[in-house]
């Protein structure tokens, strides 16, 4: 498998791998012990991951099997009544993992093609037990790590969470005392210490935006409700984006060279859905209502590559290599083979409602299996295998 990892961090398939000892260590250390349990014998959940070739299925019922078999089950440990359905709230692929992690609602990270095979182990030492709905997570296509902004969750220690796989472990997030999270948010990998990322994020209750320094550990107020942000970037630590959505005299991309003390608009262009920049070797791509926009000069200038492609919603995912993209959008996953320049629609939906039933759903891609994941806020979640 190293051959797929070509062009990532040299340390990313070793230190995922120690990861799960390492993190474990860290947060039960801390008194963050995990309450489900830490492995999970799968008789068919990892096939199922694997997808039939094809055709989208619905994996929810068999993967909940599994974990049922060991007394996990999907739950919901909010403070207040909710209406949305436990399961499995997230399926997580990208070039830079070894595997697809799977997220059960209430019961943490899950990682599976680790040995021994057949196994699903819980990533996260307890350090999580949200759910996210709106913009879900910042993964690094670089191989830096993987960030869960999540609006609710039990605690204030465990609605969301970041793992920096150069230090091998998981820490929750400071969240406000009700624990609520955040809408959105966006992570500057460039750092190793986790202690000296810098996050930018959209609180989800009072929609303040907020920045932290120390990799979520305290946090400084840079504007108060702004709930008109739909978008987060952060390229390098000073250079902050922030989409705006509503009066067009107003909306657009805006960047700040100053951590976030003065703003001005570089770009009028209009958002379809909540999300975030996603960095990559200098490169910023931004996901618009036009389609794919890019920077090359730190967010200061911003172009399509090619054409306009309406319907677009979530962020870039690569391939092996760079030039091969996918976007999650409205009518299923959209591909370029040529760095943005053209698209086509990849994997369509199809006409079965049951895939477009929840109000928030999140796509990825493994390039590494071409498995395509969709998951519901329902807690429904379905694979394409090409």
């Amino acid at each position: 498998m190293h051959h797929l990892f070509s062009g990532l961090r040299p340390t990313l398939f070793a230190t995922w791998k120690r990861a799960i000892c390492v993190g474990l260590s860290a947060t039960i250390a801390a008194g963050n012990i995990a309450t489900a349990a830490d492995n999970v014998t799968a008789t068919n959940g990892i096939a199922l991951l694997a997808g039939k070739k094809g055709v989208w299925l619905n994996i929810s019922e068999g993967l909940l099997a599994d974990f049922a078999t060991h007394k996990v089950n999907p739950i919901i440990k909010f403070k207040y009544d909710s209406t949305n359905g436990a399961g499995v709230c997230g399926i997580l692929a990208d070039r830079s993992l070894p595997g697809p992690l799977v997220i059960i609602q209430g019961q943490g990270v899950w990682q599976t093609e680790l040995t021994p095979p057949g196994v699903f182990r819980r990533m996260d030492g307890g350090a999580y037990d949200g759910f996210y709905e709106n913009a879900g997570p910042d993964i690094d296509p670089a191989g830096g790590g993987v960030c869960l902004f999540s609006i609710q969750g039990a605690t204030t220690n465990s609605t969301c969470a970041i793992s920096n796989n150069r230090e091998v472990c998981w820490r929750a997030l400071t969240t406000d005392q009700q624990a609520f999270g955040y809408d959105v948010g966006a992570v500057d990998w460039g750092e190793t210490n986790t202690l000296a990322l810098t996050i930018l994020a959209k609180k989800h209750h009072n929609g303040d935006l907020v920045l932290s320094r120390d990799g979520g550990l305290t946090w400084t107020l840079l504007g108060k409700a702004e709930s008109r942000i739909v978008l987060l970037g952060v390229i390098g630590k000073d250079v902050l984006l922030k989409g705006i959505r509503g009066n067009p005299e107003t909306a657009g991309l805006y960047r700040s060279m100053d951590a976030g003390t003065n703003w001005s608009r570089v770009a009028e262009c209009a958002f379809s859905r909540i999300g975030h920049a996603v960095v990559l070797h200098d490169v910023a791509y931004l996901t618009t209502a036009k389609g794919i926009l890019t920077s090359t000069d730190k967010g200061e200038h911003w172009a399509l590559p090619g054409e306009e492609q309406e319907g677009f919603l979530g962020p870039v995912m690569f391939g092996n290599e760079e030039k091969h993209m996918m976007v999650y959008g409205r009518r299923g996953f959209f591909e370029s083979k040529d760095a943005g320049k053209t698209w086509s629609l990849a994997v369509p939906f199809g006409e079965d409602p049951a895939m477009r039933s929840g109000r928030f759903e999140y796509g990825s891609w493994d390039p590494k299996t071409d498995c395509f994941y969709l998951t519901h806020i329902g807690g429904q979640a379905y694979v394409f295998r090409r």
